[in-house]
């Protein structure tokens, strides 16, 4: 493989892990409004989809053995091959996230999923989660090591907003132990997909920093 083919070929890798990244991004808040207005359709189109997009994460895989096709790979090309699984692999699930928030939708139609108290704390976590998705989308344009370490500070508040969720669902929750499960499972939900979108972060600090990266976030 000569080298304009395979810088074309890191290019080509690189150009969809920030499509899907971005696409997932937008992906969780269409889950979300769906969640909160109650839109079966909506939700069913979140399922199309993240089904349609599994064919783009097959692809990605396929791509990281013919970038990796070269007589003397530089470190940093291994560094962005290598990286290209595992965060393909962490957008994947992702997706599988957001999915199973549309299927929640789907399952307890005509009634909400969320009842009104806590509907403004599920509402700012799934706000919470799509700006830490978005932020790890630009980064994996952008390739901001700062930017990458900062989601470190969003995941916190996540966090804090999932322990007040389970404050909420311990004292006095009048709506029944099915209702108490969806949501406890809702936070769960966003706290991974988040979790998720932070590893994807990490990685591109690694590929900017190498080694040193490691242990930033």
């Amino acid at each position: 493989m000569d080298h304009g083919n395979h810088s074309e070929q890191l290019d080509r890798l690189a150009g969809l892990l920030a499509t899907v990244s971005r696409d997932v991004a937008g992906t969780i808040r269409r889950a979300s409004v769906c969640l909160l207005d109650i839109e079966p359709d909506g939700a069913r189109a979140v399922l199309a989809e993240v089904a349609e997009r599994a064919a783009t994460h097959r692809r990605i895989d396929e791509l990281v053995p013919l970038a990796l096709v070269r007589q003397q790979p530089v470190a940093s090309d291994l560094r962005l091959v290598l990286s290209a699984l595992r965060m393909n692999t962490e957008l994947h699930r992702m997706d599988v996230l957001a999915a199973h928030i549309a299927k929640l939708v789907l399952a307890r139609h005509p009634a909400p999923v969320v009842p009104p108290p806590v509907r403004p704390l599920i509402g700012a976590m799934a706000e919470t989660t799509a700006r830490i998705a978005d932020k790890a989308a630009l980064v994996l344009v952008t390739r901001d090591r700062l930017d990458a370490i900062q989601l470190g500070l969003d995941d916190d508040e996540l966090d804090a907003q999932y322990e007040r969720l389970f404050t909420v669902l311990t004292d006095a929750w009048p709506y029944g132990v099915q209702a108490a499960i969806d949501v406890a499972m809702l936070g769960r939900y966003y706290e991974r997909f988040a979790d998720h979108a932070v590893a994807v972060a990490r990685r591109v600090a690694y590929l900017v920093g190498g080694d040193m990266a490691r242990g930033v976030l």
